[in-house]
């Protein structure tokens, strides 16, 4: 069959991605197989080598080349097997038990399986040696092993192993210490963004705009706009040294702030409200307010497009949600209001917090976290 130019054309389209992955696909498992190589290479020179002339200048009992040659073998595949062997095990451990969740747990992991594994992989290399320079069975082999070969091998993994976990948990508790230091900067981080998010220039240049007009045209409305202003601000200085506030003060200090812009927009923004806030319930404080100020920024409110902003309750999450209808000049924004959010809930609870958008609806549902603060 005769294929058309255009045919071969996809066909060509087609086969270089595919060759193309194929090719990345055997580089990278070249490159494991050579890592792999490498690492057992080394072991079995540096080490075997190494406990050959140890075993050498103690014991004097290699009489010739070939002795020294074989010996080698001998402590190179074993320390192949054990060394390697508990390498890997350690790090294999490193990954499903960890030494600051649980060390006790930890620690008896790491004695059985390396007992276990230490006399398992000693026994089948003396095996197959034994088998290859005498030319016995497995079974006649099994019998020379004596409890002298198993304390030499138990004794000798002991140390490695020593290191290897030593190593492993001064690792995880550097980690550890690492992460507590970056949480401790991200906590003030979060604190000084929501200090500066919320007295911004803008918010308060918008704040006195209304109160001017207001000042002449309504006096008593004017009062109780700096009433509710002083409110927010003082709501932001009281609780920038909180990690958490009840759920029921943050509802009033968003209040507040509802007045504010309320004022600002009039019926141009609509709020629905559906929180029943338990006496247990906490919040990361200034996280409603930041969220529905979010709202207000970045979308259009009009008396043709009503922004419609409302917070809902479930049994896991207080979802803040609006309807999207995003400005064509987005305001500078350096992109920290939701990151810095989320970051302190990751610190505060397990639950993620989770932001959905299509396109007539933009949501962040953010954990519900229950805790008795007295």
């Amino acid at each position: 069959m005769v294929q058309s130019n255009k045919q071969k054309s996809i066909l060509s389209k087609i086969r270089k991605p595919l060759m193309a992955s194929g090719t990345m696909q055997t580089y990278r498992m070249n490159e494991k197989i050579r890592y792999w190589l490498k690492i057992i290479a080394t072991h079995f020179l540096a080490g075997g080598g190494s406990l050959t002339v140890v075993f050498f200048f103690i014991f004097g009992q290699i009489d010739s080349v070939s002795e020294f040659a074989w010996s080698w073998l001998v402590n190179g595949s074993l320390w192949v097997a054990l060394g390697v062997g508990n390498g890997m095990l350690v790090d294999w451990l490193d990954t499903h038990v960890s030494w600051l969740d649980a060390p006790v747990k930890r620690f008896i992991y790491s004695v059985i399986l390396m007992f276990v594994y230490t006399i398992l992989a000693a026994v089948i290399v003396f095996l197959i040696l034994a088998c290859l320079r005498f030319g016995v069975n497995p079974v006649q082999a099994f019998r020379w092993i004596d409890t002298g070969f198993l304390i030499s091998v138990i004794s000798v993994t002991v140390v490695v192993s020593f290191f290897l976990h030593g190593r492993g948990f001064l690792l995880s508790w550097r980690q550890a210490a690492v992460e507590a230091e970056q949480h401790k900067r991200m906590a003030l981080a979060s604190q000084y963004e929501s200090l500066k998010n919320q007295v911004n220039p803008h918010f308060l240049f918008n704040s006195l705009n209304v109160l001017s007009t207001l000042v002449y045209k309504d006096q008593d409305t004017a009062a109780k706009f700096i009433k509710q202003l002083s409110k927010v601000y003082r709501y932001v200085l009281d609780t920038r040294d909180q990690e958490v506030v009840p759920l029921s003060t943050e509802l009033k200090a968003l209040e507040a702030y509802i007045f504010l812009v309320k004022i600002r927009f009039g019926e141009n923004l609509h709020f629905d409200l559906q929180v029943r806030p338990e006496t247990d319930m906490v919040v990361a404080p200034l996280t409603l307010q930041m969220l529905v100020e979010n709202a207000v920024k970045h979308n259009i409110v009009s008396k043709n497009t009503p922004l419609h902003i409302g917070i809902q309750q479930t049994e896991e999450y207080l979802t803040v949600w609006n309807n999207l209808q995003l400005k064509s000049n987005q305001q500078d924004s350096v992109g920290v209001g939701l990151p810095n959010i989320k970051a302190r809930y990751q610190m505060l609870t397990d639950k993620p917090l989770e932001i959905n958008e299509t396109e007539d609806r933009f949501e962040v549902m953010v954990p519900i976290i229950k805790m008795e603060i007295n």
